[in-house]
């Protein structure tokens, strides 16, 4: 133990922080309405956007890590947890992992119990905009939105995005930088 702190001072610096943000970025999140499951880790503040009328659970033993510097990879924000309508969910199983990024649900979002979401990737369940209108900024009726589910133990890799209706999955991979348009088969292991 103490020769790993030593050879990685960093990483002890980044838990005595941890620790010391722990309470305030649980009252945070329970502020916001977030249900949060039991030994949670967090490094530093996400960014939670939930409508009053959603819910965002979040698991047991799930990490996040926030601060630009928690993760070797980099994380070029804090995770933002939106919910953006009326009854949408986020659902975050047991023993996730994710390192900054956005989940956005219009409708629902679930990820499965173990995976791990790479740095800076996104999951949305919506277009935000529809595809065809000739007034595509201001017409809310003709949005697209279709749940998004990540199966069990999981792996998304750095970079990536999920978009609407995708199905992946359990022990799927998603390889670092790709769009994932399209389910996975349920065969794929």
């Amino acid at each position: 133990m103490l020769n790993e702190v030593l050879d990685t001072p960093w990483k002890a610096v980044l838990e005595i922080k941890r620790i010391l943000y722990h309470p305030f970025v649980v009252l945070y999140l329970k502020l916001n309405g977030v249900k949060l499951g039991k030994n949670t880790k967090w490094y530093g503040f996400p960014l939670i956007n939930r409508h009053r009328s959603s819910e965002i659970i979040i698991g047991d033993r799930v990490e996040v890590r926030n601060w630009k510097d928690s993760n070797p990879l980099g994380v070029i924000h804090p995770l933002i947890l939106t919910t953006w309508s009326k009854n949408s969910k986020i659902i975050i199983g047991n023993d996730v992992g994710i390192s900054g990024g956005s989940i956005c649900s219009a409708v629902s979002i679930n990820i499965g119990k173990g995976t791990l979401v790479g740095a800076n990737s996104t999951i949305i369940d919506t277009d935000f905009h529809p595809i065809k209108s000739k007034s595509r900024r201001y017409d809310k009726k003709n949005v697209k939105s279709i749940p998004v589910q990540i199966g069990s133990n999981s792996f998304i890799g750095m970079n990536s995005i999920i978009l609407k209706g995708v199905k992946l999955a359990d022990n799927f991979v998603v390889p670092a930088g790709s769009v994932v348009s399209r389910s996975s088969n349920n065969d794929v292991k």
